[in-house]
């Protein structure tokens, strides 16, 4: 927001600061001062003079010698201006200016005649481009003053950056009242006076509202007889100067009062309201509206309007129509001031792609004791720059209002916050400078009645920051905080995360971040369904139309970005924990949001050696991994097989835990990598569910001492379906022995070919038995093992005899 330092102190005139203090102490109370413009910085030293004689130059018929009068001495000027004559008011630049772009004037002789100086135009002093001829002041302009002053181009503008959490200081007059505050002046009364001399303003319009919660007041104030014309000069430059375009006399009137006093207001051509009345109601689903700016908008719903009798004149709180606007034909005027929902209002701006002075402040929330000032301040403007009548008394209407807000604060809260001794006075005295009222006191807390334009203020350590901000956040001690008892833990989900990245970075992974977004060609590569991808309503770009719904994406886009940027380093390890979007129920009012894991790597398993080959990833690379990342979490899942479009069949691999998909892993599928524009080494892909293993119940991990006693060893092979998963026979056996003796078993060998039935495969296992008490007898592990070849036996497996 840009703020005019010559406003504040015509509406704070106490205020006798520089303008270097002011915005020390305003960014000091948390109102940074981003930068500052001092206009007419290029005017030093022009003043205004008067051309007493203009005679033609004796050696140059395109030139003239005039002598000027400063108000102290007369001065020879050569001037080629073709609007140069005697009895002109001008703007004149002495020997020893500095001009704008840098060029000093000095005593010169032109064509055989001495200048002492220039008659100046606007466009050589960067006022505007016209170059046509040398500035013509008022003729009745007094000779000899500064023309910064004359133009009032002698202000300081600051652009301040002010947080969403403030709307209160979006206007010179809430500016004004904070400067108050921290300078200890008398804060400024919004009391403007204006006088209503036609009829009942009832009379010729009335106001109702038809959405109730969202529109807490709306007033009108009716002038009729308004001339619509340019507004004054001084209006102008001062719109100008805090980035608004005049327009003419009545819409910068409204955006005059906008500036002074922070709340919105617009003006609708009364006669082009249907049936001379407004309705405040929700749009109809479809309704269309063309609005200012020249852009149709279709309406739904949600979007609150301001109506006639027949259509939508107005998005509330946004942009008003133009089939109501204020033109040159406009001679009566309908004003408006309200308090819409910020909710609301934002909404709205979001879904049509349109962000204003008026929503900016409604979004924030808006004074609701300010509407009466500031259509009165409107309404003082239009009759003293359109002239007109204004109507006796305001046509109003209320919603849903809220109600007074009030706070307590603690001075020993306030005191162990701050970090340096703070009084019940000191509180009381502060909180009140800004305008909140004490109203008593509850034990050892003070209360306080918040003022409606501090929509900011609602807990303790809200008014706790206001006493601190205002004493000066620079001057606060640097107090180290007493340290508590307590030991501070991760919090579980937190924790989940920390558990998987340390062990991805530990086997060479590097951590991927990228936006939570993605391309529908993305869908499209993973043969993902569409209809449960979330849009985005007012995307970026095309490569976030989607909420992501994988996390696979980001990291194929990341890896073709290696590729083309180092084609001869094909060693890529990257995973990226974050969340994934997706329709789970298409009648739901939600999405299902689910935290995730996404692992990608490819390349040689280890970095080549002069003793040992690198060996190129595979599956089985994948799934360490993968098994590494579940080690800590205690997890014993499965490993079926399984059809993932984005995975190539000979490797796609569904990981199960507890009878649930815990993700997938395996190579990528061909058509994948071609989507993706990957060529070379093939990409191993895995996606696990994050939030399933937060879910896990984790104990403290016990120590599990070494063995003392001798191992029981056995091997056996047997034939059995092709159809029977390798991790359905290690499971089978494990549950055949119950937990007895088996302490481990292992596939060692597969095999498919001659001497074994077609539709089988030979499988060779590994087992381990121990007891932890005793040394095992044969007798022991015989019967153990008699066990696991009934069970495969029920499995379908024939043993094969050694």
């Amino acid at each position: 927001m840009k703020a005019s330092l010559k406003w504040i102190r015509e509406i704070l005139p106490g205020l006798d600061a520089s303008a270097e203090e002011i915005e020390k102490r305003l960014t000091a109370a948390g109102i940074e001062v981003e930068g500052t413009e001092r206009e007419g910085a290029g005017l030093a030293g022009v003043i205004t003079a008067e051309v007493r004689t203009c005679d033609k130059h004796p050696d140059a018929d395109k030139l003239s010698v005039c002598t000027v009068f400063d108000g102290a001495k007369e001065h020879n000027v050569i001037c080629g201006a073709p609007n140069a004559r005697a009895g002109l008011k001008v703007a004149f630049a002495p020997v020893g200016t500095t001009l704008p772009g840098g060029f000093t004037l000095v005593k010169k002789k032109i064509r055989g005649v001495a200048s002492e100086g220039m008659l100046c135009s606007e466009a050589e002093l960067e006022l505007s481009e016209n170059h046509d001829g040398i500035i013509e002041l008022d003729p009745g302009m007094q000779v000899g003053l500064p023309l910064a002053e004359v133009l009032g181009k002698d202000d300081v503008v600051f652009e301040l950056g002010v947080t969403p959490n403030r709307p209160d200081v979006l206007s010179h007059f809430g500016l004004a009242r904070e400067l108050a505050a921290i300078f200890g002046r008398p804060a400024p009364k919004a009391a403007p006076a204006v006088t209503a001399t036609g009829p009942e303003a009832s009379a010729s319009a009335q106001v109702r509202i038809d959405a109730a919660s969202r529109c807490a007041k709306y007033v009108g104030r009716v002038i009729t007889g308004v001339k619509v014309g340019p507004s004054p000069q001084d209006v102008q430059a001062r719109l100008r100067a805090v980035g608004q375009r005049p327009i003419s006399n009545v819409v910068d009137a409204t955006n005059l009062a906008l500036m002074e006093l922070g709340h919105p207001l617009h003006a609708f051509d009364l006669h082009r309201l249907e049936g001379a009345r407004i309705i405040v109601r929700p749009a109809g689903a479809g309704e269309k509206i063309e609005l200012l700016d020249g852009s149709t908008k279709t309406l739904t719903e949600d979007d609150l309007v301001i109506a006639d009798a027949a259509k939508p004149v107005a998005l509330a709180g946004v942009m008003g129509g133009a089939n109501s606007e204020v033109h040159e034909g406009t001679v009566d005027v309908l004003l408006e001031a309200a308090v819409f929902d910020p909710s609301s209002v934002r909404r709205t701006g979001r879904r049509h792609g349109l962000h204003t002075e008026a929503s900016h402040r409604f979004e924030r929330g808006v004074d609701a004791a300010m509407v009466e000032a500031a259509i009165d301040r409107c309404a003082a403007l239009i009759l003293e720059m359109a002239g007109g009548t204004l109507h006796a008394g305001r046509v109003t209407a209320t919603g849903e209002a809220k109600p007074k807000a009030s706070a307590k604060v603690r001075p020993a809260r306030a005191a162990m916050l701050i970090g340096r001794p703070v009084s019940a006075d000191e509180v009381k005295g502060t909180l009140t400078r800004l305008g909140l009222t004490f109203t008593g006191e509850d034990g050892d807390a003070l209360v306080f009645e918040v003022p409606s334009w501090r929509v900011d203020l609602a807990l303790e350590e809200d008014l706790i920051e206001e006493v601190g901000r205002l004493h000066g956040y620079d001057d606060l001690p640097a107090v180290m905080p007493p340290a508590g008892k307590a030991v501070w833990q991760h919090a579980p989900a937190v924790d989940v995360e920390g558990v998987l990245r340390d062990r991805l970075v530990g086997q060479g992974f590097f951590e991927a971040v990228s936006l939570a977004f993605a391309a529908p060609a993305h869908l499209e590569a993973m043969g993902l369904d569409p209809a449960r991808a979330v849009v985005v309503t007012n995307p970026l770009g095309e490569e976030s139309q989607l909420m992501r719904p994988s996390m696979l994406p980001p990291l194929l886009k990341a890896a073709r970005l290696n590729q083309d940027n180092l084609p001869s380093i094909t060693d890529v390890r990257l995973f990226e924990l974050g969340r994934t979007f997706a329709w789970t129920d298409l009648q739901a009012k939600l999405p299902e949001q689910v935290r995730r894991v996404g692992v990608m790597m490819r390349g040689r398993r280890h970095p080549a050696a002069w003793n040992a080959e690198a060996g190129a990833l595979d599956a089985y690379d994948l799934k360490a991994v993968v098994e590494s990342m579940l080690e800590d979490f205690g997890a014993e899942v499965r490993y079926d097989a399984a059809e993932v479009s984005w995975l190539h069949p000979r490797s796609a691999t569904c990981v199960v835990l507890r009878g649930k998909t815990l993700g997938f892993m395996g190579e990528a599928h061909p058509s994948l990598m071609e989507a993706f524009g990957l060529e070379g080494p093939p990409v191993f892909l895995a996606e696990l569910d994050v939030d399933q293993l937060a879910a896990l119940p984790r104990g403290p991990r016990r120590y599990v001492p070494l063995p003392k006693l001798p191992p029981a060893q056995r091997d056996l092979s047997f034939f059995i379906s092709r159809e029977v998963s390798g991790a359905r026979v290690i499971t089978t056996i494990r549950k055949a022995d119950g937990g007895q003796f088996l302490e481990s078993a292992e596939i060692f060998d597969v095999y498919e070919g001659k001497g074994v039935p077609d539709d089988q495969r030979s499988i060779a296992v590994s087992m381990t038995f121990r007891a932890a008490d005793r040394t095992l007898t044969d007798q022991d592990v015989e019967g153990s093992l008699g066990k696991v070849m009934k069970a495969l036996e029920k499995l379908g497996a024939t043993i094969r005899k050694a």
